[in-house]
């Protein structure tokens, strides 16, 4: 735990220490990448030991650290005490949003990344939901999504039924993961839902770095997960957009 892993060209992850969220245990993870300018950004910030900060401060300065889902943003105020001349990004306010006190946010994130990374990445904010509206990034150098609450991959852990349970009644745990259900439910507007998503599976991905996962959702390992997370979210809009047919089997054969 805490420990910074190499996971693609200029970007590493970090599993934190757990924390509960509604009574439930879950795992933490984030994603530190070295932009083209030398800079680092920082998504969903874990608590970590000074070695590992000094590790990452090695790689160059942080420069931005974001917060991609509402129910992330509590965990900005302890980097911004470490970090002070770090821009904080977070998407839209919702009645869900998680945070601590007045932070000074530089903006807003939405579907079109700010200038200071929109070399390396692209950006979606997954719309259709009133109380979770989460950024989705595309790396484009490691060809890898970044995503926070969307999709998750919980471990079954032993001595723990009613963790395991509620876990597997929400259709998130190992070894298949998906869209959690009460997200699932919360989409309300179809159109937003699907725009979103053709836009998601537009991205030449192959790799995938989720917030709440097992760590076998990395490297080598995840050959195809364009395809595991084109399935997830595909399923999840078959739940919401009725009437909305869309073919798996050519999704499948675009990210083969």
């Amino acid at each position: 735990m805490a420990d910074l892993s190499a996971f693609a060209e200029n970007m590493w992850i970090v599993d934190g220490p757990n924390v509960r969220d509604m009574g439930v245990m879950f795992t933490t993870r984030m994603a530190v990448v070295k932009l083209s300018d030398g800079s680092l950004w920082v998504n969903s910030p874990v608590s970590v030991p000074f070695d590992t900060l000094a590790r990452i401060a090695e790689y160059g300065p942080v420069k931005y650290i974001l917060a991609a889902t509402p129910r992330h943003v509590w965990r900005l105020a302890a980097w911004h005490t470490l970090f002070p001349a770090a821009q904080l990004w977070a998407p839209r306010t919702t009645p869900f949003t998680l945070k601590k006190g007045h932070l000074p946010f530089t903006g807003t994130l939405g579907d079109t990344p700010p200038q200071g990374w929109a070399d390396d990445f692209d950006q979606l904010a997954f719309k259709g939901n009133p109380l979770i509206e989460e950024v989705i990034f595309f790396h484009k150098q490691s060809r890898t999504v970044i995503l926070d609450d969307l999709i998750q991959i919980h471990p079954i852990v032993k001595d723990k039924p009613l963790r395991n349970f509620l876990f597997k009644l929400a259709v998130v745990a190992f070894s298949h993961g998906g869209v959690a259900l009460d997200i699932r439910l919360s989409f309300t507007y179809r159109d937003l839902a699907r725009r979103s998503l053709e836009k998601l599976l537009s991205w030449d991905f192959d790799k995938l770095v989720i917030a709440h996962g097992a760590r076998r959702e990395r490297r080598k390992a995840i050959r195809g997960t364009g395809v595991q997370l084109a399935r997830a979210l595909m399923l999840a809009v078959v739940f919401l957009l009725v009437g909305l047919l869309l073919d798996a089997s050519l999704c499948a054969e675009r990210y083969r």
